[in-house]
This record gives C-alpha cells, structure tokens and sequence, in this order.
C-alpha cells in the first residue's frame, strides 16, 4: 500500500481547500447583518409596537409595507410558494370571513389589514432567511442601546422640553387623559413626567414599558435557542446581557418574571457543575426581587386582590374565562361590539390579558393552530443551530409566549404573525443532522453531532 501522496494527489488536496475555505469566506460575507435588513426588522418592530407608527398611523404606514412586500413579489415572482404559508393565508383569512359571517360584521377593512399584516410578515421572514434572529436581536440591541441614552436625559433638565417637542410634532390620541409621546426611535414614559412615578420605566420604541419588556423576552429566547449553552459567557454574552439590563429597566413585572425563568431554564444547559450554583443564585435573586421591589412581589399581591372588582391581569382573565366558557371553539372575534355590545373602547372593554384574549377572540381551533405553527418554527431554529433535537426548547418557547402574553395584548401584531413562517427560513440540513437526529428527543443537553 502505497503511504506516499503524488503531486497530483497534493494538488488537489490544495485545490480543494482552497474551494473550501472561498466558500467559507462567501458563506460568512453573506451571513453579515447590512443596514437595509435592519432597517427592515425596526420597521417590522415599529408597525408592530409604536405608538405612532403602529397604532396613530397604522393606515399611513401599511402603504410602506404594501410597497415592502410587492417589491418583494416582483423580485421573486417566479419563486413557488410553499404549502404551508398558502395553508396559513387560507386559514387565517377563512377563520375573519367565518366570524364576519356569524356575526353579520363588515370585515372590510379588518381583511384588508389582516392581509397586509400577513404579507409584510412572511416577506420579512422570507427576504431575512436564516438571518432573521440575528438581524431582530442586533436591532433589539441597537433600540436598547439607544433607549438607555433617552432614560439617562430623562433625569435631566433636557427631559420636559424633549417630551413637550415629541408631543407637539407626533401627536398621539389620550386614552383617558393618557398617552405616550414618542419620537420613532424611543417613548417617553408619562407616568415619570407628571410625577406619578420617581424613576424611568424604559418603553424602547414601544407603546409601554411592558410591550418592550415582551419584545426583549422573546429576542432573548430566540437569540439562546440559536446557541449552544456551555459555559456562563455563552449566557451573558455581549448581546444577550444589553438585553438583560434593557429588561431590568422596564421595571416590567412579567417582564422580570419571565426573564429570570428564561436564565433559569438555559442555565440548565451549562455543560459544568457551576450551573447549580447559577441556578440558586437566579432562583434567590429572584425571590429576594420579588419579596422587596415594589413592582413586583407587591403589585401581584394587589392586582390578586383587586381581581374581582377591576380590569386588570387577573380580572381580564376571570371575565375573559365567562365568555371562553360560552364559545370555546371558535371564539368571539376581534370586534368588541359582539361581546360589548358597544364600538367605544373604554375601562369597561378594556381587557389587558393578552392570552386569555386571544382564546377569547378565536377560541381553541385558531389557538392551536398558532401555536402549533409557532411550535414547530422554534422546533427548526433549534435543529438549524444545534444540529439536534431538544424537545424541551420548542415547548419551553410556546410556555414563554403563553407567559408573556398575560401582560400584553400581543397576538395580532404584525412580529407575532411572523414567528408562524419562520419554519421555511430555517429547514434543518439532513447532512447536518446524521442519520439519527432525534436520538434522544429529551435530552436536556443534548449532544451536537459532528459536520
């Protein structure tokens, strides 16, 4: 047997590395995040959560998103749509047609925007690829950094005439005297300017403090199940702890609950002993924050016990259940008219509880729908990423949105509507994967499998 390579033989090894390493240097320049794929996802973001982009001038601003997706449509008018995302646009549009129908509602405009909520998501997802968590957590990032600047100005005597400014030249509506101004990149908090407040709550770019917290929670998420948890840097890595001290800044009562469940939760995941100790630390800080920090401990024990005399969390819920008790299946629809009784939004048909909301609007049949869709996209991003199955990791993302939602109403936003296509943008190699993928479904660390 011949031990000895020819030059022949050296050549092609030489040449072949070369291709190697060319199409490695390819595939990382077009893994760069550039500053149109950003701008997209902060536009994303914005008619998803802004006060004034995303709720004043939704109607303004759905032109830009008309524009974003037939420019999309042209550049790729001979690309064949996949089933899943006709199945999604059928059975989304059929389930407003059906209620419009049972409810003799004019769903007109309803549709309208539904579907251009809908094409702005999947043509995100389809024009971002496989780089769609990491251009949503360097934007987060960018929103955070920039919101920490706001939040410092805010104790200064800079505060009032930049408030004032923002009111004037992107006026919002009052809903019972209160409202946000915002300047696109970043929300004043109102309750710190007249005086109800003593600190900051950080809205981002977002309507509230709390909506940025549930924005933050989810890039959190998605930014973990994209890596491989090992050690404690992988945790708190450069990104990740920006995302952690914009969270702590919400002041966010579920914001702050469901971070120190997502720590808790990846911590598992370290590859070393040091993460029981991470563990006992997460689980007393976060006893100790909920035991002493006003907005957190105290405030679950007062909304507990207002529950049955006011529309918050807890009473949104019980009220919420009554109406899911009668229509369990195919829910309300969105138009509080048809519960109400009335078109006038109000204290009284104000329900903040974003889950039991949405089981309220489209009943269990839309539901699992969603979440199915949602479940299976977290399910390809892990695989993508990790080259193994978790089982834990989709179902704990699912969790993590139920959890999130109690907070806020979420579920129509246009960024919501966009996690049922990310299955299509990250489908798994089965190269990558091994003859066995799924070896051991619940592993908890489970084990990558080599290249």
């Amino acid at each position: 047997m011949n031990h000895f390579l020819t030059y022949r033989d050296t050549t092609l090894k030489v040449d072949n590395l070369k291709r190697v390493e060319i199409s490695k240097s390819v595939s990382e320049e077009s893994d760069k995040v550039v500053w149109w794929e950003l701008m997209l996802m902060f536009f994303l973001l914005a008619i998803s959560g802004n006060p004034y982009i995303g709720i004043k001038q939704f109607e303004l601003f759905t032109v830009a998103s008309v524009l974003i997706t037939v420019a999309h449509i042209l550049r790729n008018y001979k690309k064949s749509v996949s089933y899943r995302t006709i199945i999604i646009f059928v059975f989304l549009l059929g389930y407003e047609i059906m209620h419009a129908i049972l409810f003799k509602l004019d769903y007109t405009f309803t549709f309208f925007k539904l579907a251009i909520i809908l094409l702005l998501s999947t043509a995100s997802v389809d024009i971002l690829k496989h780089k769609f968590i990491d251009v949503l957590t360097k934007t987060m990032v960018l929103i955070s950094l920039v919101s920490f600047v706001f939040v410092l100005i805010s104790y200064t005597p800079l505060h009032s005439p930049l408030y004032r400014l923002a009111d004037k030249l992107l006026p919002l509506n009052d809903y019972n005297g209160y409202h946000t101004p915002t300047v696109i990149i970043y929300t004043f908090c109102y309750e710190y300017f007249v005086g109800q407040l003593p600190y900051v709550r950080n809205a981002g770019i977002f309507w509230e403090s709390g909506a940025f917290a549930v924005f933050l929670n989810i890039t959190l998420f998605l930014h973990y199940s994209t890596k491989s948890i090992k050690s404690v840097k992988d945790l708190f890595n450069k990104e990740s702890t920006i995302l952690i001290i914009a969270l702590a800044s919400t002041t966010s009562t579920m914001g702050a609950l469901s971070l120190m469940i997502i720590l808790s939760f990846f911590s598992a995941q370290l590859k070393s002993a040091l993460k029981y100790a991470l563990l006992i630390i997460i689980i007393f800080s976060a006893y100790l924050a909920f035991t002493t920090v006003d907005f957190l401990g105290e405030k679950i024990n007062r909304e507990l016990n207002q529950s049955k005399v006011t529309n918050n969390r807890f009473g949104s819920a019980l009220k919420d259940f009554e109406n899911i008790a009668e229509r369990p299946l195919l829910g309300w629809s969105r138009r509080i008219e048809v519960v109400f009784n009335t078109t006038v939004y109000s204290a009284k048909t104000h329900r903040p509880n974003g889950f039991t909301n949405f089981l309220r609007n489209y009943g269990l049949v839309y539901f699992s729908f969603y979440f199915a869709l949602v479940f299976y996209s977290f399910k390809n991003i892990y695989i993508y990423h990790n080259h193994s199955y978790n089982a834990y990791v989709p179902m704990f993302g699912v969790f993590l949105l139920c959890l999130i939602s109690f907070s806020e109403v979420i579920f129509d936003l246009a960024f919501l509507k966009s996690l049922m296509f990310l299955s299509t943008a990250y489908i798994p190699l089965k190269d990558k994967l091994g003859k066995e993928p799924f070896k051991n479904p619940f592993q908890l660390n489970p084990t990558s499998r080599p290249l």
